[in-house]
């Protein structure tokens, strides 16, 4: 089964450039299809947050998607909002600290959503990036806080972050890197130093595609069917239950 777990969906009308066609379930679901990917995590877009579009996309098509409520944990309602869609069946946490200002270090903000996911057993994903904000070790003071909650660092905090998200990953076995963004020789880099168990296909669609997100993979795994399994999907439906 090949899962991919980062990927965005909207309703909104395209605001240029690589969204001119739009983000719509009915388009991710026909590049899924030409694929071959059979199960995609999805939230909805840190600039514009609408989790409800994405629970419905869950209802209608629960054996295609899972999906993640993205909250903002500057809003003084962060924690009611993620609990309230996850009852309504979201399956973790989405963050993006770059974008909306903040530091996963930060423990007055993200305790109270970080005893959530311990709560209902649910994953934190957040953007990784060559930000400040984004920086790797951020995660490990997340991960260490809550050692019982699984902690997906996005992008593996590419370009510049790299080799610090695959030593943080190294250290702290709750966390996990996702491939997308990431270069090739990074992703080899963390199968030799983290291993094939703790990373995850992650394509960021519709910002990169499906077939060359399977196609790192594939070259990264270097002919090995088992750790390629793993990234594609065996880690994810461990992760998920699925």
């Amino acid at each position: 089964m090949i899962i991919d777990h980062h990927n965005h969906i909207w309703e909104g009308e395209s605001t240029g450039g690589f969204l001119d066609e739009g983000m719509s379930v009915k388009r991710i679901l026909k590049e899924m299809d030409q694929a071959g990917v059979d199960v995609a995590g999805v939230c909805t877009v840190a600039q514009s947050i609408d989790n409800d579009y994405v629970v419905n996309a869950c209802r209608e098509h629960p054996d295609r998607f899972f999906g993640f409520c993205m909250v903002n944990p500057r809003d003084g309602q962060a924690v009611s909002t993620l609990r309230h869609y996850l009852d309504q069946g979201l399956r973790g946490l989405k963050l993006h600290p770059r974008l909306h200002g903040y530091q996963l270090g930060d423990h007055e903000l993200m305790d109270p959503l970080m005893e959530v996911c311990r709560e209902y057993q649910v994953p934190v994903f957040s953007h990784g990036g060559s930000e400040e904000n984004d920086h790797p070790f951020y995660f490990e003071e997340l991960a260490r806080a809550f050692p019982e909650v699984t902690v997906i660092l996005g992008h593996m905090c590419a370009l510049n972050y790299c080799d610090d998200a695959i030593t943080v990953a190294a250290r702290n076995s709750n966390i996990y890197l996702d491939t997308s963004t990431a270069e090739l020789f990074s992703v080899k880099a963390a199968i030799k130093k983290v291993g094939a168990d703790r990373i995850v296909m992650s394509t960021d669609w519709p910002g990169n595609d499906f077939q060359m997100e399977l196609l790192k993979i594939e070259i990264a795994s270097e002919g090995n069917q088992e750790v390629y399994q793993k990234i594609a999907g065996e880690n994810m439906r461990k992760i998920m239950n699925l």
